[in-house]
């Protein structure tokens, strides 16, 4: 992770080719990435593909986004995740509202415009169903080529950290229900998720489920993958992106 004030960003920089654009959100559920303009025009002149994570997107700054390559959206299916998860002054109805006029606008633009890559947080509410066939049903409303799906992780020292981990079975079920309401759309499985035996387990069950991308996959099934899947291709960069 590199600070965007930093004073040796551009040296920082240096041999990459993509990077990811994010940080804290303010109460009303926007990342302001419009202060930092100037500085992202940067880093975009070095020709780095941008994906970025934007949240809740002011109208008046829909135009800057033209910068990016990839909107990374968190989508929830349900108020309360948005109040008491994200702890955020703003509701479901006016997210969407928002995300859809912001789709709306990128449909307007006949040259370059970033792609918005849906993101939903399976077991985001504490490990509890969270509202995801709501999540997926919006998503099936604008224009998008994938969604990935990430896992909860039950992390030490914050109030999820005694959350059990998420069934690999309810994974299966969404990934299902997914293919099924999004015909024609990639699916793929993000990085958040728990690690150890329980992400060994869940690339192999994915194996029989079709997805199209498995991001930082278990060196077991990695080298089983090399070893066995013809097709299988390694790239390197923010998934959003590729």
């Amino acid at each position: 992770m590199i600070d965007i004030k930093d004073k040796n960003l551009e040296n920082q920089l240096k041999n990459k080719n993509t990077a990811l654009i994010s940080g804290g959100s303010l109460q009303n559920g926007s990342v302001p990435f419009y202060n930092e303009y100037e500085k992202i025009l940067k880093i975009k002149e070095k020709n780095i593909l941008l994906n970025a994570h934007t949240g809740y997107i002011p109208p008046e700054h829909f135009e800057k986004t033209l910068i990016f390559d990839t909107i990374s959206l968190d989508i929830s299916g349900s108020d309360k995740i948005i109040k008491q998860i994200y702890n955020l002054n703003l509701d479901l109805g006016k997210l969407q509202e928002n995300i859809l006029a912001y789709n709306d606008f990128l449909l307007k633009i006949s040259g370059r415009k970033p792609k918005i890559v849906p993101h939903i947080t399976i077991g985001i509410y504490y490990g509890e169903n969270s509202s995801e066939e709501e999540a997926i049903d919006f998503i099936s409303k604008i224009s998008t080529d994938k969604l990935v799906f990430n896992i909860l992780i039950p992390t030490k020292n914050t109030e999820f950290e005694n959350v059990k981990k998420i069934e690999i079975k309810r994974v299966l079920e969404l990934i299902k229900y997914s293919k099924e309401k999004l015909k024609n759309r990639l699916i793929y499985i993000g990085c958040m998720r728990p690690f150890g035996k329980y992400r060994e387990d869940l690339d192999f069950a994915l194996l029989e489920n079709d997805v199209d991308a498995i991001v930082n996959p278990s060196t077991k099934f990695l080298k089983f993958a090399e070893d066995n899947l013809k097709d299988c291709i390694k790239l390197n960069g923010c998934c959003s992106i590729f």
